[in-house]
């Protein structure tokens, strides 16, 4: 970066900071709740280096294994734990999952799937997808495409199983998603489903799920998404000093604490206080 664009950028930063960053904060929200203009938004994001760091979700405690990014990972076993009590397993099985990111978490669910899988990872940014290519390509059983969760590029009924974990906030629209996810299910297709909500927001995104056709029973793991940020928050840490560009950093820092529920954030005290929930479920698509 040339000496006058490093200024000028550090001065555009200096000054988002002496308003609080509430003008950057406002108009990332915006970006992120307009569907035309989260693809850029998410684009740059997937098109930064975060190194080693693959699967981004606040996680579950306790999880098994060693494996830095293991909280992450087993948001995801807990979800194929539900679908295992459900009775509802098959032995082949074709998956989607819809918002996939950098793919680390499809990629574990992949390879410690209990029977034959056809997998497929849909982001809306290219960068995701091009990401998601280079670190699993070795999966034969896992592709990745580009494409919006509320007209997902896919026929009716081509999916036994859509995951979507930690997304559907983004979307603006749960009703219009619930519907997709809906459509591209089989008769019985099954929805394994993880996001944070308000606590006066729970029950409504539920009733929408139902009323799109599910039967769905929300189970609460705030608990075990709070530990799990807990004992994350130093490689957390870490991971952003070390990856977060540095004007970014020295002025947001709290705001990427916070979206990374490290201990001691404003969001991590939101689980804490009971203010914001973490739920999943296994939901079922209703017989027509």
């Amino acid at each position: 970066m040339s000496g006058l664009r490093y200024f000028a950028a550090a001065a555009t930063a200096t000054a988002l900071a002496a308003t609080g960053g509430r003008l950057a904060r406002a108009r990332l929200k915006r970006a992120r709740q307009s569907h035309h203009r989260r693809a850029p938004l998410w684009d740059r994001f997937y098109g930064h280096d975060w190194g080693e760091v693959t699967t981004n979700n606040y996680g579950f405690a306790p999880a098994e294994g060693d494996h830095p990014q293991r909280f992450q990972h087993q948001m995801y076993m807990e979800l194929l734990n539900m679908l295992r009590s459900s009775g509802r397993l098959k032995p082949h099985t074709d998956l989607l999952e819809v918002s996939c990111g950098r793919g680390g978490g499809l990629a574990h669910l992949v390879r410690n799937w209990p029977g034959s899988l056809n997998a497929t990872g849909l982001d809306l940014s290219q960068n995701a997808v091009l990401a998601c290519r280079k670190a699993h390509g070795e999966l034969a059983n896992l592709k990745f495409v580009r494409g919006s969760a509320l007209a997902l590029p896919f026929p009716d009924g081509s999916f036994d199983v859509l995951l979507n974990v930690e997304a559907s906030n983004d979307y603006g629209d749960f009703a219009g998603f619930f519907r997709e996810v809906n459509r591209v299910l089989r008769p019985d297709g099954v929805f394994l489903y993880a996001d944070t909500r308000k606590d006066k927001d729970a029950e409504p995104v539920a009733r929408t799920l139902r009323e799109a056709g599910f039967d769905a029973e929300f189970r609460d793991v705030t608990q075990n998404a709070v530990e799990a940020c807990r004992l994350d928050s130093p490689r957390r840490i870490e991971a952003i000093q070390k990856h977060a560009p540095w004007l970014i950093y020295t002025f947001f820092k709290d705001d990427l604490y916070s979206y990374a529920a490290v201990e001691g954030s404003r969001k991590f005290q939101k689980f804490v206080d009971g203010r914001r929930l973490y739920v999943m479920t296994c939901a079922v698509k209703k017989q027509a």
